[in-house]
């Protein structure tokens, strides 16, 4: 099942075997640190806390009381397939100012997140990036670069995007990071 905070929003999945007889359980949000209660989609007895059937209310656990701290699994966004990545060139981003200046990370797949959280495809250390800031998706030789709603922004000549298409050698700005989009030939292939 799907559960979502309250407070920030984020979406997880929750095996719904976890709740075992209870008709509700507590969680709390690794991302936010919100606690919270889930109704048993399969119980039929609700407690009066409770919002209804699958949904969830905020609550503040009386002291003493446990509450779920599972590590929950951030719910992808439903994002359509893309194609795979072309065998004759190469893709890879280049960050050009910032505290990892002269770091090239290569893109091994049609659509990475940046951000500066440890689960990120492409992780830059700044503290101006949010977790989970952008996504480049790579169609061709050019790419897409998506705003994922980070609170600074992502730019590209020095307009604040919220999506844009970028090509060889064109740089975008997180934070203070500017990383420059390359699209290199591979051996055997031309671009």
């Amino acid at each position: 099942m799907i559960v979502t905070c309250p407070n920030c929003e984020a979406k997880y999945r929750y095996d719904k075997a976890r709740f075992g007889g209870a008709a509700n359980k507590r969680l709390k949000c690794p991302k936010c640190s919100e606690v919270f209660e889930v109704a048993n989609p399969a119980g039929e007895e609700l407690d009066a806390t409770n919002v209804g059937k699958g949904k969830q209310a905020r609550m503040t656990p009386p002291p003493g009381t446990d509450t779920d701290r599972v590590a929950l699994d951030p719910e992808p966004p439903e994002l359509p397939q893309l194609a795979p990545l072309p065998r004759d060139v190469r893709f890879s981003l280049a960050v050009i100012a910032g505290s990892q200046a002269g770091s090239v990370f290569t893109v091994a797949k049609p659509r990475v997140f940046l951000g500066r959280g440890s689960t990120m495809d492409v992780q830059i250390r700044d503290a101006e990036i949010s977790r989970r800031h952008a996504m480049l998706e790579v169609r061709g030789e050019e790419a897409t670069v998506v705003d994922l709603g980070s609170t600074n922004g992502t730019f590209l000549d020095g307009e604040k995007i919220e999506r844009a298409t970028i090509k060889h050698q064109q740089e975008f700005t997180l934070g203070s990071t500017t990383l420059m989009f390359l699209v290199t030939p591979t051996e055997g292939g031309s671009l």
